[in-house]
């Protein structure tokens, strides 16, 4: 074997090994967290103002969707259920719409229609971007203390059993 040959041989294997490295840890779906939720005051699309601190001592769940995505359309009605079914136990859900906020009538219709209970916030970029969204939903479990617990990107209906025992255990947390 030339010397040449065996330099681009080993060459092209330690790109492979490099590019491994750094791109395995995008790849993996890391769900559980322990990191503090970042703060956020925001207005819903009916002008009350929303301070995630405030919501300490609640299991909150952040929704990050859109009204273009079709998994979001399929998780709405699972996650108006759970609102419902948990909303007295110390459970609270934000609507984190992506749409650009000069959609804003078109969210508001798409909440109608789908008859949206929960409070609806247009998300700026920086917010989503603290909450590490990649990719839509994108569902952020935080517990009583202000911790997010899981992080699910996307949804069917097994995520969705999922969603509905995390909140079940969290809520059931001592606070």
């Amino acid at each position: 074997m030339s010397l040449k040959r065996l330099f681009l041989q080993t060459s092209l294997a330690f790109a492979f090994a490099l590019s491994v490295l750094i791109l395995l840890p995008c790849c993996a779906k890391k769900t559980e967290e322990r990191d503090q939720a970042p703060n956020f005051s925001l207005r819903t699309l009916n002008g009350q103002q929303i301070t995630l601190s405030d919501l300490k001592g609640k299991v909150v769940l952040l929704d990050f969707w859109a009204t273009w995505c079709g998994p979001c359309r399929e998780s709405i009605p699972h996650l108006v259920r759970l609102y419902r079914n948990y909303q007295e136990k110390g459970f609270e859900l934000i609507g984190m719409s992506k749409d650009r906020s000069e959609d804003i009538e078109v969210v508001r219709k798409y909440v109608r229609t789908m008859e949206i209970p929960y409070p609806i916030i247009l998300t700026p970029d920086e917010v989503a971007r603290k909450y590490r969204v990649t990719g839509l939903p994108t569902t952020v479990l935080i517990d009583r203390k202000g911790v997010i617990r899981q992080r699910i990107v996307g949804f069917n209906s097994a995520i969705g059993q999922q969603i509905d025992s995390k909140v079940e255990e969290l809520i059931a947390e001592s606070p």
